[in-house]
């Protein structure tokens, strides 16, 4: 029997893959879509709204963490992938849209100064930037600032009262001429009622823990039903590609190796495939296929995000309502605008600091309080009332230190490699560590606040590395002796091979990554069914 035959495979069912998948079908191409995982079911798979009280023995005898099912804690890999040096964390999420199920839906473009390191201008991704923003339904402000560009918003979601008291410490300090912002969050959680959308978010609180509405943007309630409503899209599901097959002359991919979650083995014969496997797990795949290295750059450029904490209280707000403080998650806020203009001499690049206050019904900011009892609650009740934190996301500094390759002696269930993740902070990140958090201390005094909590050293044991972050293995460039992929995405070695997830960011700002991890895949996506309407892959 012939081997099955499409346009397009696409490997991976995260942000990236999904809107690719759902731009090619529309296109008019038969694609197929290929997942390790299989399909969670909101409410059912994941409940973040039942009764704690009437799950927790049954989650405990399943061995399952807490008594309110998460996501990320009840189905996220474990044992993935062997790290090396500063306590390096790799998120990876075998399920249908990956973990666009567990994000927070921050949507924050890059700015015009974000791209002066790319081989693409803003210009380029704006377009898609609307796109995106139109289909995964954003909500957020108009701000006017100059790097954090304004998007095509539904309405905003307010900040709690803790969150104003941060803002108006930044009102005060740019009185005296520093130089930053306090803006709104921007998520993909719809806000507006619209024929043919999501669900207007009811504000639980629960977002990280997996939607159980449906409401936030992920690509399984999104562009994967789109694109099999198109009748174009064929899903694999609970199903691994185990080997890139190429062309006898290694030119061309030929088609993937696949395994079934039931132990059959098979092959899908495609035009073109589409790498969207996580910036670290494409980088393997890459390396473990031993192509599209021509430069020796797969693996390298490795970059995320890092940070620390710093929490203030406001004792004014005391007796205030936190009634309604669930909202979208945690943070509502943003502090921006840093060492946008004047970088600072100490480090390099910026950071901005994602901020959340208030009082949430199942998880608490502050978990200790003096006190015994009903004291002991009431103590809890106030401190998380009153209290705001700021988290820092910072761009770590890309160093011939930060890389992945490939674990000489550990394998996956298949037989593979599993991928190492190099990570060793350098100066630069531990001198922009201390500068957030004098900063945040600055803020919050200068609203009047008191500093609750912060790190008592700045040091690498002390720093959190994102996981879910990483960004840079394959990076995009003009040049094939120093990129992996051209500003198509597409390999400067393997003419029909496209790589559509973060890997190929150039450079990394302090913004969140999915945003425009999307528009840059239904970017490649429209230039590939285009280059394949043409015959040039």
């Amino acid at each position: 029997m012939p081997n099955p035959r499409f346009d397009v495979c696409v490997v991976g069912s995260g942000p990236g893959g999904g809107i690719a998948a759902y731009v090619l079908a529309a296109a008019g191409l038969k694609v197929a879509l290929i997942e390790m995982g299989r399909r969670l079911r909101p409410g059912a798979d994941y409940n973040a709204h039942a009764d704690p009280y009437d799950s927790l023995d049954r989650r405990l005898s399943q061995g399952k963490p807490g008594a309110i099912s998460s996501v990320w804690n009840d189905y996220s890999e474990r044992d993935h992938f062997t790290g090396v040096g500063d306590n390096p964390r790799h998120g990876q999420l075998r399920a249908l849209g990956g973990r666009s199920l567990c994000w927070a839906g921050h949507c924050l473009r890059f700015g015009p100064l974000d791209y002066t390191r790319w081989p693409i201008s803003y210009a380029d991704v704006a377009p898609y930037y609307d796109k995106a923003e139109r289909f995964m339904q954003v909500h957020g402000m108009k701000d006017g600032l100059s790097n954090l560009p304004d998007g095509v918003f539904e309405k905003a979601v307010p900040m709690r009262c803790p969150e104003r008291m941060l803002k108006l410490g930044v009102e005060r300090l740019k009185q005296k001429g520093r130089k930053m912002e306090f803006v709104a969050q921007r998520k993909a959680i719809p806000t507006e009622s619209r024929p043919g959308g999501r669900t207007v978010c009811h504000y639980c609180g629960h977002c990280m823990r997996g939607c159980d509405v449906d409401s936030k943007y992920t690509s399984a309630n999104t562009p994967i039903p789109k694109a099999l409503a198109t009748g174009n899209l064929k899903l694999f599901a609970e199903t691994a590609m185990t080997r890139v097959r190429m062309a006898k002359d290694g030119s061309r991919v030929e088609g993937i190796v696949c395994a079934a979650s039931d132990g059959a083995v098979f092959e899908i014969d495609c035009r073109a495939l589409v790498l969207a496997c996580s910036t670290i797990e494409t980088a393997r795949q890459l390396l473990i296929a031993g192509i599209a290295n021509s430069s020796g750059t797969v693996g390298k450029y490795l970059t995320s995000h890092f940070g620390v904490t710093v929490a203030g209280l406001f004792p004014g707000l005391k007796n205030r309502d936190a009634s309604n403080d669930d909202g979208t998650d945690y943070y509502h806020s943003l502090l921006t605008g840093l060492y946008w203009d004047k970088p600072n001499p100490n480090f390099e690049g910026t950071y901005q600091v994602q901020s959340g206050a208030g009082l949430h019904p199942t998880k608490l900011f502050i978990k200790d309080a003096p006190g015994w009892g009903s004291s002991f609650k009431r103590a809890l009740k106030e401190l998380n009332t009153i209290h705001a934190s700021m988290n820092m996301q910072g761009s770590l500094l890309i160093s011939s230190r930060k890389f992945v390759d490939l674990d000489p002696a550990a394998k996956d269930r298949y037989g593979l490699p599993l991928p190492r993740i190099h990570l060793h902070y350098e100066d630069s990140d531990l001198a922009m560590a201390r500068d957030m958090v004098a900063t945040c201390e600055e803020v919050i005094l200068a609203a009047g606040g008191e500093v609750y909590s912060k790190p008592r050293d700045i040091s690498r044991e002390g720093l959190v590395i994102d996981g879910n972050h990483w960004v840079g293995t394959c990076r995009m460039g003009r040049d094939k002796k120093t990129s992996v992929v051209n500003t198509d995405g597409q390999s400067h070695d393997v003419r029909n091979l496209f790589i559509c997830d973060a890997s190929v960011f150039a450079a990394y700002p302090e913004k969140n990554p999915t945003l425009t991890n999307v528009a840059l895949s239904w970017r490649t996506a429209e230039r590939l069914a285009t280059k394949l309407r043409r015959r040039e892959v």
